[in-house]
């Protein structure tokens, strides 16, 4: 008889989609319990190149580190990159779990909207549902966030936007493997 792995919490599958709805600004979120950190994706129509890489990393780190100023509290991950393809950026913001809130998520948005108020993809409106809250909502993105810092987490995932669905994925954990050696 196989004996079963534990099975993550199904909540936080839930939760995460409600991020995604929540936010139709952002392209993926990814939960790295491993390093306590979330890591958010949105996506530019458009090629930066490096001096606008260089400005929207620093508005987006002076937002934060200015938001948690006010807060009195202090970030111990704060990441912003920048990667471009032929005609799109991906800006990726990685946070650790334990500073992050709700009101960060709604002014790091606020943010990339003001920067880019054509150019930043917004998920596709999907059919209205007359039970659709925004109180209820703005309730499930916190208690999505308090899931991802539940420590018996251990198993990162990604949830992701195709189309008008939201897809959620597990992630194999790695195992750092030694460099084949060169001859």
């Amino acid at each position: 008889m196989n004996a079963r792995l534990p099975v993550e919490n199904a909540d936080t599958v839930s939760l995460i989609c409600a991020l995604l709805v929540r936010f139709p600004e952002i392209a993926s979120v990814r939960s790295m319990p491993a390093d306590g950190t979330v890591q958010f994706t949105f996506v530019v129509r458009k090629r930066l190149d490096a001096k606008a890489k260089a400005r929207v990393i620093g508005t987006v780190e002076d937002h934060v580190e200015s938001f948690l100023h006010l807060r009195a509290d202090a970030s111990r991950e704060l990441r912003v990159l920048c990667e471009a393809d032929r005609a799109m950026t991906f800006v990726h913001v990685v946070r650790d779990l334990d500073s992050f809130s709700k009101d960060e998520l709604l002014m790091l948005v606020s943010v990339l909207c003001q920067l880019f108020p054509e150019a930043l993809v917004r998920n596709a409106a999907a059919e209205e549902h007359a039970d659709d809250d925004l109180g209820a909502q703005e309730e499930l993105v916190d208690y999505a966030i308090e899931q991802l810092r539940d420590p018996k987490q251990s198993k990162s995932l990604v949830g992701f936007r195709e189309e008008k669905r939201v897809l959620v994925y597990f992630l194999k954990s790695q195992k750092k493997a030694k460099a084949s050696a060169r001859s």
